[in-house]
């Protein structure tokens, strides 16, 4: 019923599964494995037998289940009965003294190892439980009986049908193994699962146990290395976070900021992965995905299988079953690029919600003039965003259409709608910097995040109703710009306008050029320094650089994401990424373009004694777009301090501020309910776990929703014209801000989106193509602002072109392709 690792092979897969049969394995090959034993499939048989289980299964799961709903309500019969069982007296007198041998009460892990896990065809790896920081032989007892009940939890079931597998087919062994209290772990592939290199490894590490790696609960660093241990490259994870031992079982604690900044593994350590990683592809003769951990210098290896995602992601049918008739045509495919700007990544839980408060605005506003409109991607329970329903209509109240629009029209009343609203709003934004976050109580956080969801939604609805609606109905001002010159949009009335976009951006042009003047502090920005660093050795960069940030520190890269969004007063090293393109240039500056008030002057020729009437609409016109980044940044500072709450409210319920994995993975109401009780229950907990484990996933899935909205045929990209002109140039790729230093003069920006982060790159660029995007985005604005072509919304720009491509991008069609 028990045998210990060394009495174990690869071939007992059955007996040990998957993760048995590896670990035995590899102790027989001479890898530092930790110790350990293995409660075999013969005991979960004996178990079923001797509680009468047997029968009950087959006669619960013969037959076809029907649906997904009734595999799960036969799941939770059958886990209820194995809880209530017994584990067989042999079984327990096996464990207690193989238990005994490892040590006096030592710290160990119980793991599933499904018999049909980790087989050629298929991973079932995470399907199942683990449980860490098990001590006394009681509780492990107890840990096994918990892995038994896991393998009908939902989420194995529902693997098991997808894959196939006969559900009675399938029994499970436990692995009991004595934990290593390790400084580093993480994961080694020993082929490069991106590009498939067999000649290069990927290493994923991060700091406490490897757990936090394993379950995506923390960026960790990416190591590229190639088969003899030299490092090809290495992109540093945030690293916030680590797990370690807590009394029972594991906690989350914050990491230094010293070791974030650092490389968790020295080279010495990557090369002694590389040599375990070779030994274990050798032995095995096939690509491996080895678990590890280091402490005091030395490697072990706690578990290993075979890659078997190579040429195929296992995740595929999920993520087709999630796209299930999901079509996307004609004018749904340009709203669902706009949004998709809007929203380029998969949402966790409350991050959701925060930007359905935003969306839903706009469909009130579409209800009051008698207009259905679906316009909110949908989450379900386990943390999947899909595409919306897009079932729109009308209904009795489409007659207040007529009203609604006359009053949008009517500019002098909506700009003394603004002019009221934005005053109202910018001092109770004012006065949420007088909160102590720090001192919150459960209840204050809770009534906190109650206030800011409401005030999210009023601000919201008025910069709709009363600045973005009546900007779309400018048709008359777009008749007037295009008398004076037929390629004239709108939009040109923005130009030499001073919205928070420019200003933003004018501002860290002005920091930039003065920077210059000192050539030290130019080769520390150049050279990667950090924020804190460049202002402790130069007290005037400080001085201008904090001045920029109390005048433009809320500025978010990704507004309307509140959870997951960064501001310069969080992450000051983003000024310096922002920086960098613009001191490695000369002559910097907007292209010469044709000036507003040139522009105004023609309209004035054009319309005679008409003109005063349209400049004032006009000088309303352009108010709206101010008022349109001003509540912007008025709603991505409030989100800062969304953020301070949530953070605060995650420590007194989780005992960290790691809310991302955290509470940030439970619903808007979810977290109310739990902030009124004061704690999380076992429900919230199980909720968060599944939504974390099913992080990967949701990525997956709403990548692939992208690939339903954009076309991806052809050579030439067609996509929506955000500014005018044609121009030809080297593509420079640039995926983030931390590689804004590409970017080069004259170069052509390709990316997925941009934000005002990204608006100094735009003084480098000969012309832009985005992903997404769409004639009121920002790239197409500020394209417009600096005279620049730009084609958004073609999908596929950041695979199709490759830096130092030749690419030709026509602003006037709507099109790019290479050169």
């Amino acid at each position: 019923m028990v045998l210990d690792f060394s009495k174990i092979r690869k071939e007992d897969v059955l007996t040990a599964g998957g993760k048995g049969a590896n670990l035995g394995e590899m102790v027989l090959a001479g890898i530092n494995v930790p110790k350990g034993f293995v409660v075999t499939a013969d005991a979960y048989k004996e178990f079923l037998k001797i509680n009468s289980l047997e029968e009950v299964f087959k006669k619960e799961l013969t037959g076809s289940v029907q649906d997904e709903a009734e595999l799960f309500k036969t799941a939770k019969k059958l886990r209820e009965l194995i809880s209530k069982g017994k584990l067989p007296d042999t079984v327990i007198n096996e464990v207690k003294n193989a238990y005994e041998g490892l040590g006096e009460n030592v710290r160990v892990a119980v793991r599933s190892s499904a018999t049909a896990e980790d087989l050629p065809d298929a991973s079932f790896a995470g399907q199942q439980e683990t449980y860490l920081n098990v001590r006394g032989v009681e509780e492990v007892l107890l840990r096994i009986v918990d892995c038994y009940a896991s393998l009908w939890g939902n989420r194995a079931v529902s693997y098991r049908a997808n894959q196939g597998y006969n559900q009675l087919s399938v029994a499970i062994a436990v692995v009991v193994q004595t934990m290593v209290e390790s400084e580093k772990a993480g994961v080694l592939f020993t082929v490069n699962p991106v590009n498939e290199n067999r000649e290069e490894m990927q290493i994923n590490a991060s700091y406490g146990l490897g757990e936090s790696v394993v379950s995506g609960s923390v960026t960790a660093d990416n190591y590229i290395v190639d088969k003899s241990g030299t490092i090809i490259s290495l992109t540093l994870g945030t690293k916030e976070t680590q797990i370690i031992y807590a009394d029972r079982e594991t906690k989350k604690v914050e990491v230094s900021v010293e070791l974030r900044g650092k490389p968790a593994l020295t080279e010495d350590e990557v090369r002694a992965l590389v040599q375990a990683g070779n030994a274990i592809e050798k032995h095995y003769g096939k690509p491996m995905d080895v678990e590890w951990a280091i402490r005091g210098g030395e490697v072990y290896i706690l578990q290993a299988r075979e890659i078997t995602t190579l040429g195929d992601n296992h995740d595929d049918e999920l993520v087709k079953a999630y796209l299930k008739g999901v079509r996307v045509k004609g004018y749904t495919k340009e709203r669902y690029a706009f949004i998709l700007e809007k929203m380029p990544f998969a949402y966790r839980a409350l991050d959701y919600d925060y930007m359905v408060a935003i969306n839903d605005q706009t469909v009130r506003l579409f209800a009051e003039g008698g207009i259905k409109l679906d316009t909110n991607p949908r989450m379900d329970d386990d943390g999947i965003e899909t595409l919306p329903n897009s079932k729109n209509g009308v209904n009795i109240r489409i007659f207040n259409i007529f009203k609604l629009i006359k009053m949008m029209r009517d500019y002098d009343y909506c700009e003394g709608k603004c002019r009221a609203f934005m005053e109202d709003y910018e001092k109770e934004i004012e006065d949420l910097k007088k909160l102590d976050f720090s001192k919150m109580d459960v209840r204050e956080c809770r009534d906190f995040i109650i206030y800011s969801y409401e005030l999210t939604k009023r601000l919201c609805y008025d910069r709709f109703k009363y600045a973005l609606f009546p900007s779309v109905l400018a048709k008359d001002l777009e008749k007037a710009v295009k008398k004076v010159d037929e390629s004239y949009t709108v939009y040109d009335l923005y130009r030499n306008l001073d919205n928070k976009t420019a200003v933003v951006s004018r501002d860290v042009e002005l920091l930039a050029a003065e920077a210059k003047k000192n050539e030290e502090l130019k080769k520390s920005l150049i050279s990667g320094e950090s924020y804190d660093s460049i202002c402790k050795q130069y007290p005037d960069f400080k001085r201008l650089a904090e001045d920029f940030i109390r005048k433009n520190g809320f500025k978010s890269d990704y507004n309307c994401y509140c959870i997951d969004a960064k501001t310069f007063v969080e992450e000051p090293d983003r000024l310096i990424n922002i920086m960098k393109p613009l001191i490695l240039q000369e002559n910097l500056g907007k292209e010469e373009t044709e000036d507003f008030e040139e522009i105004l002057a023609n309209i004035e020729k054009a319309y005679g004694s008409k003109f005063p009437k349209i400049k004032r609409r006009i000088e309303s016109f352009r108010y709206f777009h101010i008022v349109r980044e001003e509540s912007q940044y008025l709603w991505e500072t409030l989100f800062y301090y969304v953020r301070q709450a949530v953070k605060r409210a995650n420590l007194l319920l989780l005992g960290n501020k790691d809310y991302k994995s955290g509470i940030a993975n439970l619903f808007f109401k979810e977290l109310l309910e739990a902030l009124e009780r004061g704690c999380l229950s076992e429900s919230d907990k199980g909720k968060i776990d599944r939504r974390n484990k099913n992080r990967p996933l949701a990525i997956k899935v709403w990548e692939a929703s992208k690939g339903l909205v954009f076309d991806t045929a052809g050579e030439v990209l067609k996509g929506v014209s955000g500014s005018r002109g044609v121009a030809v140039g080297e593509a420079c790729l640039i995926k983030g801000p931390e590689e804004f230093y590409k970017m080069k003069k004259g170069g052509i920006l390709v990316c997925h989106l941009t934000d005002p982060e990204w608006t100094p790159l735009f003084s480098l660029a000969g012309a832009v193509v985005a992903d997404t995007g769409s004639a009121l985005s920002h790239a197409a604005i500020v394209a417009r602002e600096y005279g620049i072509p730009a084609v958004l919304g073609v999908g596929y720009a950041t695979t199709k072109f490759k830096d130092g491509d030749q690419v030709m991008v026509d602003g006037d069609k709507g099109v790019a392709r290479k050169a």
